[in-house]
């Protein structure tokens, strides 16, 4: 694939370049906009009310099969038309809903359920396959006295040790077994899509608070809008689904030695180190749903992608506040 901003004289390397994501030059060709055949309203590219795309786009997205249903909580304040959260819903419709709070399910009634939520008992990906990695916290992340991981998550992830363990202790039977679509440890995975504070006051509440939380930060977000005193690490709703993916996958059935999508993508030492063991040689173009990872979700970046370009068209990367605060 060929990126049109890829520019040689960019002194910065361009994240998405080695990724599995579909051309989405035929975007700057489409003008105007298009009625949504569900609710009649004008749209650019798609529906974010209704998560589907118009016009002709109808037959040029790629579509997407993921490992796990997806479920995004929306604040209610958030803007549709701002969110990345609804990328996720139109490019893989058959197993993502959105559902805006405090309209959502009782998650305490099903299983195999995790929220991707920064709590003082958050798991790391790696844990919920029962491999010996551990979090090491033994100076509460940094932060002052009073203050712990679920009030206020500041620290840069490369402090917060991630660490395999030397010694073999009796491996757990879940780490030695053989994984596949139908016996993975998470079944459906929720994401909040809010601010901050919100998130918090949505974690509050007690169809969410029971669920098993798991922490994402082994990659700097590159999106060019921010909220206010965030850490490079907070990532836009897309970017937190699709790693989260590219971990389970990983964890799963492991990283194709021929794949380069990681290279530019600012993705921590501590990743991998940890995804090293998981290597596996395989086809350059293998894209089984359980073969080792090779970009098989990256088409979820497909309209971040194409808006990141725009961006950085008018803007120069070191000018933008997004890209210049503390990781």
């Amino acid at each position: 694939m060929t990126h049109p901003l890829e520019a040689p004289q960019r002194s910065r390397k361009y994240p998405f370049v080695h990724m599995r994501i579909a051309d989405h030059s035929a975007l700057d060709t489409i003008e105007g906009r298009h009625n949504c055949r569900l609710c009649n309203r004008s749209r650019k590219f798609f529906c974010y009310s209704c998560c589907v795309p118009v016009g002709e786009l109808e037959e040029l997205l790629p579509r997407l099969e993921l490992p796990l249903q997806v479920d995004i909580i929306k604040h209610k304040k958030e803007i549709d038309g701002k969110s990345s959260a609804v990328h996720a819903a139109v490019l893989a419709p058959a197993h993502v809903r959105i559902h805006t709070f405090p309209d959502i399910p009782d998650y305490r009634e099903e299983t195999g359920v995790v929220l991707i939520f920064p709590s003082a008992t958050a798991l790391t990906v790696p844990q919920l396959f029962a491999r010996n990695v551990q979090l090491q916290i033994g100076d509460n992340y940094g932060l002052p006295k009073g203050h712990h991981m679920g009030t206020m998550l500041r620290r840069r992830m490369d402090e917060v040790e991630v660490k395999e363990l030397q010694e073999e202790v009796d491996e757990p039977e879940q780490a030695r077994r053989t994984w596949t679509l139908d016996n993975l440890p998470v079944r459906r995975a929720v994401f909040i899509d809010s601010t901050w504070n919100q998130s918090r006051g949505i974690y509050a509440d007690p169809r969410v608070r029971g669920l098993r939380t798991v922490v994402l930060q082994n990659r700097l977000s590159q999106f060019w809008r921010h909220q206010r005193g965030s850490p490079r690490w907070y990532l836009a709703t897309i970017e937190a689904i699709h790693q989260f993916l590219l971990e389970v996958h990983i964890n799963a059935w492991g990283l194709n030695t021929a794949y380069r999508g990681l290279d530019n993508l600012e993705i921590t030492e501590g990743f991998h180190q940890l995804a090293a063991p998981l290597t596996k040689q395989a086809a350059s173009e293998d894209l089984g749903r359980e073969a080792p990872y090779n970009g098989q979700y990256d088409n979820l970046l497909f309209f971040f992608a194409h808006m990141y370009d725009l961006i950085h068209k008018y803007y120069d990367h070191n000018d933008l506040i997004a890209y210049r605060r503390p990781i």
